[in-house]
């Protein structure tokens, strides 16, 4: 299910969204393995988990947001290879085994993934949010305890910038690179 929900979320076309394994599925899967370790009187109940989109296009509109990215100039890269980079390092940030239920969100996490990933090819990486709102209301994001983040980005939420600007980061206020 895991692989299924996350190829839909990359996918270009509007295909048709995965449905969660319901409870006679996840029993058949993990009732033999759970009933070896588990006491008698204990009940397992068994239900899927919920993914909480973050960023794209299927992210509930206030969790929607784009990626600003200042590529080095020094090096040689192209913006197609920077994006898909960022891509795959948001994705491999995102990884189901990286997060656990109920997990917050903290954007200098990714951030700092992001920048350790791709140094010495950018210089900055920031989150904005694609509703008005205001910059830095995405840097941490609660989920349910039966929720689970993943990614829903894709190569058009990344912007490459050559600085950051008040206007790129939708503030009032003043910039200063000193």
């Amino acid at each position: 299910y895991d692989t299924s929900f996350r190829q839909w979320l990359q996918s270009p076309t509007t295909s048709q969204k995965p449905l969660p394994p319901g409870s006679d599925e996840l029993y058949s899967l993990l009732a033999p393995k759970l009933n070896l370790i588990k006491s008698l009187s204990d009940e397992v109940v068994y239900h899927s988990a919920t993914y909480k989109i973050l960023f794209g296009k299927y992210a509930d509109p206030s969790l929607q947001a784009s990626f600003k990215v200042v590529k080095n100039s020094t090096q040689v890269n192209s913006d197609n290879y920077i994006q898909t980079s960022v891509l795959d390092a948001i994705n491999q940030f995102f990884a189901i085994e990286n997060w656990t239920f109920g997990q917050k969100f903290n954007f200098t996490e990714l951030a700092t993934y992001v920048m350790n990933t791709m140094t010495p090819d950018i210089l900055n990486f920031v989150i904005v949010p694609k509703m008005d709102v205001g910059f830095g209301s995405l840097y941490e994001i609660n989920c349910g305890s039966n929720e689970i983040f993943v990614s829903g980005a894709k190569v058009g939420d990344i912007q490459i910038l050559d600085s950051l600007t008040a206007a790129e980061l939708k503030t009032t206020q003043v910039i200063s690179s000193s």
